[in-house]
């Protein structure tokens, strides 16, 4: 039987989280109360549910319970998350796994009952460290078919230009999930693509997309462009 996950908070990290547990043949439910980013993932072949993820009775009627997984994914709203999880605590939920923004803040969800906490940039970050510290030789992790995790190092062709000026997913269908930026010495400092990003020559970016956009990508915006 398919393993049932409950993904609360369909932001950026949700959504990724969703694609990639139902390529893996899980049985997902995506919630959000944003009727339009529901109605946008249930167009796209998702089980998406418009609720207040943060409601006890919304989440009991939800089946969190019965779910092998409940996953609190929201994005910035930190009280939204640790109410969530209050309450997934409360419903008895077998296992839950929650989105931190920060250290403080993963220290209190886990003082809520959070079987397992991820701070998503630091954990990525930490990936990205180890590579350049091994200087591996492949710079690219095949995902699935044709796309890849790629590490781009950029030249200064994007210098000065935020992650939104950019609009890398519009023009090269690549998505960034976390820049890295030489801090001195063989240093780097791990930093969130936020839209209002400004990127610098030699940041070093973990990209996701096809292999060919990725490819045209590096051509137009690498170190060799």
């Amino acid at each position: 039987m398919a393993k049932q996950i409950i993904i609360l908070g369909a932001g950026r990290f949700g959504t990724h989280l969703a694609t990639r547990l139902s390529e893996y043949g899980c049985d997902v439910v995506i919630a959000d109360r944003n009727s339009d980013r529901v109605k946008e993932l249930a167009e796209d072949g998702f089980h998406a549910v418009e609720m207040d993820v943060e409601n006890e009775d919304a989440l009991k009627e939800l089946g969190v319970a019965e779910a092998d997984t409940v996953v609190v994914s929201i994005g910035e709203n930190m009280q939204g998350s640790i109410l969530a999880t209050l309450a997934l605590k409360q419903l008895a939920a077998k296992k839950i796994i929650a989105r931190a923004l920060d250290g403080k803040h993963g220290q209190v969800l886990e003082k809520l009952g959070a079987d397992l906490v991820v701070l998503p940039s630091r954990d990525m970050a930490y990936r990205l460290a180890e590579r350049l510290r091994d200087n591996a030789g492949n710079e690219r992790q095949s995902l699935s078919g044709e796309y890849q995790l790629a590490q781009v190092h950029i030249g200064p062709a994007l210098n000065g230009q935020t992650l939104a000026e950019a609009k890398l997913p519009q023009h090269y269908k690549v998505t960034v999930v976390l820049i890295a930026r030489p801090n001195g010495g063989k240093e780097t400092k791990p930093l969130e693509p936020r839209a209002d990003f400004t990127f610098a020559a030699n940041d070093v970016l973990m990209v996701v997309g096809e292999r060919g956009n990725i490819n045209r990508f590096e051509q137009d915006f690498g170190l060799k462009a």
